[in-house]
């Protein structure tokens, strides 16, 4: 029993800290960008609870924030979190890199001044409904090629990367 305990715990700890870190990255990416990161703060109770909810049950497999022009059906510019749920195994092994992020945002495509942004998280098959939450289309990202960045957000179980789209 105290097996199941401790896994339970362990991804319930690793779950809380990678959420917490996704909205901290996306957070900077909106920042860094030139906008005003206060509708994804006030969406984050919403958002935060899907994140956590899912990364514990290990449905959540990317998170998306999309920039766009109000009224286009494609992307400005995106950032993708990747999720992939073989992390180190290494108990100690829990960190965020902001100064990695910082870099990578210097040699993203920034989105115009005028520019909305929106996150998605994208789910697999199964995963419980979580109240707020609905289904979306991504928009097209057209013109944008896509840049991996390497490792975000690493914890035993639970690491995010980073992937971004600038223009091609």
């Amino acid at each position: 029993m105290s097996a199941t305990y401790a896994i339970t715990y362990s991804r319930t700890h690793t779950a809380t800290f990678v959420s917490d870190n996704i909205r901290n990255v996306l957070r900077d990416i909106v920042r860094e960008s030139g906008l005003d990161p206060a509708k994804l703060m006030d969406d984050w109770q919403t958002l935060g609870k899907a994140a956590k909810t899912w990364l514990e049950s290990g449905h959540l497999y990317e998170v998306v924030i999309e920039f766009f022009i109000p009224g286009s059906s494609v992307a400005s510019a995106r950032w993708d979190i990747p999720i992939n749920y073989d992390g180190s195994g290494d108990d100690n092994d829990m960190w965020y890199s902001k100064e990695h992020l910082l870099r990578t945002i210097a040699k993203a495509t920034k989105p115009p001044a005028n520019a909305l942004y929106r996150i998605i998280l994208r789910v697999r098959p199964g995963a419980v409904h979580v109240d707020g939450m609905g289904d979306t289309e991504l928009k097209s990202v057209n013109g944008l090629v896509s840049r991996n960045a390497g490792t975000a957000i690493a914890t035993p179980d639970i690491m995010a990367g980073l992937r971004y789209w600038r223009a091609a």
